[in-house]
């Protein structure tokens, strides 16, 4: 039951990181971000945690949804700035570190468990078959490349 729940949560935690947030200047000279850039404006893409986007890419002209380029919130890049960018840095490392640590033990329970199961619609135990737990092993060992940078 426990497993269920880690994979739920997992999984939303993974499609919720999955939203790509784009970075732009305005005529001001404000530094803006939200989830789709205005018309006209080159924009680069934010990593975040899940993200593997490229750093630069350009605005589509096609996008034409002004309720849709409000931003999530506007910055200005001062010297004070570099204490909260170091904190926000800091807690990304961490939170990375534990995405690694949390893919590696369920890689580690995969390559080591003997009878490997899920949960059925009624509780009831079903037995991986030999190719479902290879599969499941290489999906571990993807996600392990994925949270720990190609490290294992």
């Amino acid at each position: 039951m426990k497993r269920l729940a880690l994979c739920t949560v997992l999984l939303t935690f993974s499609a919720l990181s999955s939203a790509t947030v784009y970075k732009w200047v305005d005529a001001q000279g404000k530094t803006l971000y939200g989830d789709r850039p205005p018309d006209g404006v080159k924009a680069e893409v934010v990593q975040l945690l899940g993200n593997r986007a490229p750093a630069s890419t350009p605005t589509r002209a096609s996008d034409t949804h002004a309720s849709n380029t409000a931003p999530m919130r506007g910055t200005t890049s001062a010297p004070a700035d570099v204490g909260t960018r170091k904190a926000v840095d800091q807690d990304v490392s961490e939170a990375r570190a534990k995405q690694c640590a949390d893919a590696q033990e369920r890689y580690r329970k995969l390559i080591e468990g003997r009878r490997i199961y899920r949960e059925g619609k009624d509780g009831e135990r079903q037995y991986l078959t030999s190719e479902e737990i290879d599969s499941a092993r290489l999906n571990a060992k993807t996600e392990i490349d994925a949270a720990c940078g190609g490290t294992s």
